[in-house]
């Protein structure tokens, strides 16, 4: 007989019914691409709206004078799954993802914006191809007991892997977005330099002066340039920048996404691609004609302290991935479940039903 949707009361029940299975395969933390973390592909629209005119390029001073920054904020997630569930014959995700921030100050150092009193934020999350729960479900929580709820979120990217397994891991990688753009508005009461490791999104914070936020993006192949500039971006030296540009973050949007690109370590002229990173920040071009200036003031202060913060030297993703980053890293790493635990509780609750006497 054929089954009615909308039948199932609980996320637990739906799982028994379907005879969903945990994989057997083991993931590496870093398994999961680090730079997947876009939901729509599509092209930013080009602007003409950049700091200096094209023929003022030759004459361009990529050392720039600046004060320098007394203090910054780092912002960063990190992810961790659990197991992969094939259910329907589709992949879908247990995982944890988490968020938080270091705060630098050039007369103290480092110090985290986190501890075990007050946790980073963090969240427990089914990844999901979209559509693979539709309908069946009251609850969207799938409990593995007291403390342990994951929620269920669903991407309709489309997938170049069997079972979907690419629209699991950016519903991941979404919700790890969602956790990070909340400690960045978190921080823009303080009124200093936040500096968010990866690309900005819709929905994030415009640019404020002397505050941004502004995104590290440390894999920079895709240019949002004529490929004329290529040469020019590899002749940057350490400390050096370009003017900024800005593309619309899609087309008929009203925010730009104006950007940078600058070089953390010596330029090594047989990997030219070494060090070079961009930066970012988001808006509104009706804004444009008065922050300009600021947007300037604020990319030479970040350029000018950026490569004081890593080093030329093959470890831990560097010279791109900088020390502060990898410590915040590291420890919001210490807050997420053991994975056999996890995976213990998930195969209990996928158990059979007894049947009633």
């Amino acid at each position: 007989m054929e089954e009615k949707r909308g039948s199932y009361l609980t996320l637990t029940d739906f799982l028994r019914e379907k005879m969903a299975q945990v994989d057997h395969w083991f993931y590496e933390e870093d398994s999961f691409p680090r730079f997947f973390r876009e939901e729509n592909d599509g092209s930013l629209a080009a602007s003409e709206l950049w700091e200096i005119e094209e023929g003022d390029f030759p004459s361009w001073s990529g050392k720039r004078p600046s004060p320098g920054l007394e203090e910054i904020y780092l912002v960063d997630g990190r992810m961790r799954i659990h197991a992969r569930i094939i259910v329907l014959m589709k992949t879908a995700l247990l995982g944890e993802v988490a968020a938080g921030f270091a705060w630098w100050q050039k007369d103290r150092g480092l110090s985290l914006g986190f501890s075990p009193q007050n946790p980073p934020k963090l969240e427990r999350v089914l990844g999901a191809p979209e559509g693979l729960f539709s309908g069946e479900l009251v609850s969207r929580e799938l409990s593995l007991g007291p403390g342990f709820v994951f929620h269920v979120w669903e991407s309709a990217r489309a997938s170049r892997y069997p079972q979907e397994l690419e629209a699991a891991q950016q519903a991941i990688f979404s919700a790890m977005q969602v956790l990070e753009s909340k400690v960045v508005k978190d921080l823009l009461s303080r009124s200093s330099c936040i500096i968010k490791d990866g690309t900005l999104h819709e929905g994030d914070p415009e640019f404020q002066p002397g505050v941004g936020p502004c995104g590290l993006v440390k894999r920079v192949e895709d240019l949002h340039l004529p490929h004329s500039y290529l040469e020019s971006l590899f002749k940057l030296e350490r400390g050096e920048r370009t003017p900024f540009f800005s593309a619309y973050l899609k087309k008929d949007s009203p925010t730009l996404r104006v950007f940078c690109y600058t070089r953390l370590v010596e330029r090594d002229d047989n990997y030219p691609w070494k060090g070079l990173v961009r930066l970012e920040t988001l808006l509104n071009k009706e804004r444009w004609t008065e922050e300009k200036d600021n947007l300037s003031l604020f990319f030479d202060g970040v350029v000018s302290l950026l490569p004081f913060l890593t080093a030329d030297f093959p470890a831990k993703r560097l010279p791109e991935n900088i020390f502060p980053v990898i410590a915040l890293e590291e420890h919001l790493g210490q807050y997420f479940s053991s994975p056999p635990f996890v995976q213990g509780l998930i195969r209990k609750t996928l158990g059979r039903k007894e049947k009633d006497e």
